[in-house]
């Protein structure tokens, strides 16, 4: 047993010399009493981890899971939705303008019609013209 797998058996399966694969249990187990001194802090830092992962209560266990999650990378391109509603709203308040700002649809007959088209931006003529009608 070397130093590097008796490293890797502890990081893979914990502290407990009873999971540990036990084609090597006695070689990693002899070399752990040979070197106590060395491997007592990363020993005891593994036991820590074996405790918190084997908690078999309900309440804790989320805590657990949110503090794994918490250390994930979070994703590139996450979903926004307020900025969405945001450019949903822009566009909704634009189109609603800009049907208030249109003029509204006219009424006239074609001669009236014409007649706006012919004489556009003479004002006074158009109101002559309207009123006689009246």
């Amino acid at each position: 047993m070397n130093q590097d797998r008796f490293i890797q058996i502890l990081e893979a399966y914990g502290a407990n010399p009873d999971r540990w694969p036990a084609a090597e249990r006695a070689d990693a187990a002899a070399f752990a009493d040979t070197h106590a001194k060395l491997y007592q802090e990363m020993i005891r830092a593994e036991a820590e981890l074996d405790q918190i992962l084997t908690v078999s209560d309900p309440e804790v266990s989320p805590l657990l899971e949110k503090r794994i999650l918490s250390t994930l990378p979070k994703p590139a391109m996450a979903w926004n939705w307020r900025a969405m509603t945001a450019v949903a709203a822009a566009l909704i308040l634009t189109i609603a303008l800009g049907f208030m700002g249109s003029e509204p649809i006219s009424t006239m007959d074609e001669t009236e019609a014409l007649y706006a088209d012919a004489f556009s931006g003479f004002d006074e003529d158009w109101v002559d013209w309207f009123e006689s009608d009246a």
